[in-house]
């Protein structure tokens, strides 16, 4: 891995969040924010995705693909987004080659998602190996990469942590996330 990516303060990350969604919406917005890894925004982006959908890949590769030069890491908080719309991290990884960490600050309940998952969608099992794959980090962190190495994914990551349990791109991104 480029050690420039780990240390360089001009770092470009694109941080993804979903905005709130109350039961029976249809359609609900995904923020990204482009942050140097100094934390300075250099923009805010939002886009549609459906509820409960399959379309969160696409929209965030629409993302990339419209202002993302330049763009060298790629950070969510979980894998689902407006509900159970999972975003496939290995084929966004294959089309943009942006590597891409999952940064989780609490164990995900494997045994209620997968519950949930089979009542309500018949393709529960395409998306419930989207979501496997965490390392356990400590006892409340968990990390999902592609195309970083785990071991410089917690680096970056815990370079990243100001005084919270999640890296401030991620506090951040969830914050403008929550009123858009």
């Amino acid at each position: 891995m480029d050690q420039n990516l780990l240390f360089n303060k001009n770092t470009r990350i694109l941080a993804i969040d979903d905005s709130p969604f109350i039961r029976g919406d249809s359609f609900t917005n995904i923020i990204g924010v482009i942050i140097r890894k100094d934390l300075y925004i250099e923009n805010i982006l939002k886009k549609t995705i459906q509820v409960d959908g399959m379309d969160v890949t696409d929209r965030i590769m629409e993302m990339v693909q419209e202002k993302g030069e330049g763009i060298r890491m790629i950070m969510i908080k979980g894998i689902t987004f407006g509900g159970f719309n999972v975003l496939d991290m290995e084929k966004l990884y294959d089309a943009q080659k942006i590597p891409i960490i999952n940064f989780m600050d609490h164990s995900p309940d494997k045994d209620a998602i997968e519950a949930a998952l089979k009542k309500h969608f018949n393709d529960w099992e395409i998306r419930l190996s989207l979501m496997k794959g965490y390392s356990k980090i400590d006892e409340s962190v968990y990390i999902k990469t592609v195309g970083i190495d785990l071991r410089s994914a917690v680096k970056f990551s815990f370079g990243l942590m100001k005084n919270g349990k999640i890296p401030e791109p991620l506090r951040i991104v969830d914050l403008i996330a929550s009123i858009c």
